[in-house]
């Protein structure tokens, strides 16, 4: 009887051990995310500020930027990067010319061997 208790014991302790395990990968992989998905956000928050300054004309976008390996200034995003694109397009509808902007970016955090990869998308339309 006592073996048959330390037997059943030691898989709830298993269980447990492989339970912990999971769920803080998971929380990982969702943190490595979070930070994907803000590291590409800044990419396209960059074109878009060079697309659309204040106070001066729109310019048009055909550019490829790329942060650099991590981000140096600022806590929450090392080991993170970015590769954004920007094109535009001139569009005719209804006899009215229109640009349109296709904004994209994807961000990549790693953290040891976990890579987290998120894209981001934005679309602009400019009447001319």
């Amino acid at each position: 009887m006592t073996l048959f208790i330390i037997i059943i014991l030691a898989f709830l302790g298993i269980t447990m051990v492989n339970l912990l395990s999971s769920t803080n990968q998971s929380v990982v992989y969702e943190v490595l995310g979070a930070r994907a998905k803000m590291a590409a956000q800044s990419g396209v928050q960059r074109l878009l500020s060079t697309t659309f300054p204040l106070n001066s004309p729109v310019a048009t976008c055909s550019a490829t930027i790329t942060s650099s390996a991590a981000f140096s200034t600022g806590s929450g995003l090392e080991n993170c990067s970015y590769q954004a694109t920007c094109t535009t397009t001139q569009v005719v509808k209804q006899n009215v010319d229109y640009n349109y902007y296709r904004f994209e970016s994807t961000g990549i955090c790693r953290a040891n061997d976990i890579w987290a990869s998120r894209t981001f998308e934005l679309d602009a339309f400019e009447e001319r």
